[in-house]
């Protein structure tokens, strides 16, 4: 008697047939069939609401739109220079593959230029805070983002960036990423990342960038404390030391992958 073989994907499934025989990979799993004994195959998707399944490569095929908001460490990933191969973003699809992708980086801009920026899409990563510290722009605190207070900071321009994009998508997923320690870049920012900069710490941002995303249960992509220190931030850059080498991307893409994996697994 033939067999009715009904198969529920849970990831992504091919088929290898031959004359005698089909073969069936879940995941990378072969599942053999004779072909006398099959009557037929249906593909039912169980897990349609999965925002991400399991390629046969290791990939993971995200259903979703990817908007990424940042400097020129955000820009760089399509204007790559000799120094470097490819940026975060590039490095990140290679394991998370985005239906579609928009670098919305800004070369030498500050939070604020961000806010022009702001397209629709599902999901969302912010990277600034070291240009602001660079030009100085006042933190502000928790309040001025809770309260809206328009007052200039870099809470309250944090605010009206989040706020630009739950307009733009009420649904979208929102990834924080606090600002990668730097430091020099001839007399732009101080001698070293600890320094204050105006009476202004570069991690003043990083952690208000953190006060932000527990407020509204972000999740963050820590590169100020996770992606190099005084110590290594120079063999980490293509300049000392403010834009990421090779080795210095890929640190920041192993901690966004992290992070983007909490949202994806909402």
């Amino acid at each position: 008697m033939k067999k009715s073989v009904i198969i529920i994907i849970t990831a992504f499934i091919a088929l290898t047939i031959s004359a005698q025989s089909v073969t069936v990979y879940e995941k990378e799993t072969p599942i053999g069939f004779n072909v006398g004994d099959i009557d037929s195959i249906i593909f039912s998707s169980a897990n349609a609401d999965n925002p991400f399944y399991q390629t046969l490569d290791g990939k993971r095929i995200v259903n979703g739109h990817w908007l990424s908001l940042g400097t020129s460490i955000t820009w760089y990933n399509d204007n790559v220079s000799s120094a470097f191969t490819k940026g975060y973003q590039t490095r990140v699809m290679e394991q998370l593959v985005f239906k579609k992708f928009t670098n919305k980086g800004v070369n030498g801009g500050v939070l604020a230029s961000a806010l022009s920026q702001v397209i629709a899409a599902d999901y969302y990563t912010i990277e600034y805070g070291v240009n602001d510290w660079g030009h100085s722009t006042p933190v502000g605190t928790i309040d001025d983002y809770k309260n809206n207070t328009d007052n200039g900071t870099f809470a309250a321009e944090y605010r009206k960036l989040i706020d630009a994009i739950y307009k733009a998508n009420p649904k979208a997923m929102i990834v924080l990423c606090t600002p990668r320690k730097s430091y020099g870049f001839g007399t732009y920012l101080p001698a070293h990342w600890y320094d204050a900069l105006n009476g202004i710490y570069l991690q003043d941002y990083a952690d208000l960038i953190k006060q932000i995303a527990a407020y509204e249960s972000l999740p963050v992509a820590d590169w100020f404390n996770e992606c190099g220190g005084q110590h290594n931030l120079a063999q980490l850059s293509i300049d000392v030391a403010l834009h990421p080498n090779d080795n210095g991307y890929q640190l920041m893409a192993n901690v966004l992958i992290q992070a983007f994996e909490k949202v994806l697994l909402h």
